[in-house]
């Protein structure tokens, strides 16, 4: 845990020094220390620390000042305020400091203080770790899942954005697509599955479609709705009243 120590008092900097090294069990180290708001500000932007140990009441800029500014930094450090005086602290915890320790320090009251910042540092190096890996994953070319239907003794590939609907046909699925029309031993089921994304809806309990190929939808009888798809404009595809408020929420209707 890297911090710096900002107190007009060589004194009271000096205590708090001691204090913080004869706290156990820490990895602690003092990267700097200012005896006023403007050095210190320098100080926390070249030198990123995770927390700054912050009195309030010094000549020129004073706590409250500097803890304003250093919270507009990018990946500003926490605050934890040393003062004599009590009356500032529904203030300081306005700005969002950790903690608000009143002089003199007591060793244990500094002690807990640190235990609760190095919990914060753990939590927000995990959050770190977890956006970096999701960036990460994102950041990797993806394979599309295609689907495999069978024409005349040959296996054709279908990417998904092909596929403009699949409807039952019997005991296999249709699917309908714009490089034509495919039979597929796969269930509605078991393709709605594979299918899974924000691009398929399963409109009635026979039909799954696909929301970015739909021409045009008309109002149908009891609140429900029928839609005619691209490229197969003569086929009317029905949308079940079990599923018109998810459509009418989906399609913004």
């Amino acid at each position: 845990m890297r911090c710096i120590i900002v107190d007009d008092e060589a004194p009271a900097r000096e205590e708090i020094k001691y204090l913080l090294d004869n706290i156990k069990g820490y990895d602690i180290e003092i990267i700097g220390e200012a005896g006023d708001g403007k050095t210190a500000y320098e100080i926390i932007k070249t030198q990123k620390p995770d927390l700054v140990l912050l009195d309030i009441q010094m000549r020129g800029m004073n706590g409250f000042d500097l803890a304003n500014e250093v919270v507009q930094l990018d990946n500003s450090p926490f605050i934890v305020f040393i003062t004599a005086f009590d009356q500032y602290a529904i203030k300081a915890f306005e700005i969002n400091a950790v903690d608000y320790i009143l002089k003199p320090i007591s060793a244990s009251r500094l002690s807990n203080t640190i235990s609760r910042v190095y919990s914060l540092l753990q939590q927000q190096h995990k959050t770190e770790d977890n956006i970096e890996q999701l960036l990460r994953y994102l950041a990797q070319p993806k394979i599309s899942q295609k689907i495999c239907v069978y024409n005349n003794g040959k296996h054709i590939p279908l990417d998904p954005e092909e596929i403009i609907y699949i409807g039952v046909d019997g005991r296999n699925s249709c699917i309908k697509s714009k490089k034509g029309v495919f039979s597929s031993n796969l269930t509605l089921v078991e393709l709605e599955e594979k299918l899974k994304s924000n691009q398929f809806f399963r409109c009635h309990r026979s039909y799954l479609i696909n929301i970015n190929e739909i021409l045009e939808i008309d109002n149908w009888f009891n609140g429900t709705y029928q839609v005619t798809m691209k490229g197969y404009v003569k086929d009317k595809i029905p949308v079940s009243r079990s599923n018109a408020n998810r459509f009418k929420a989906m399609m913004n209707i």
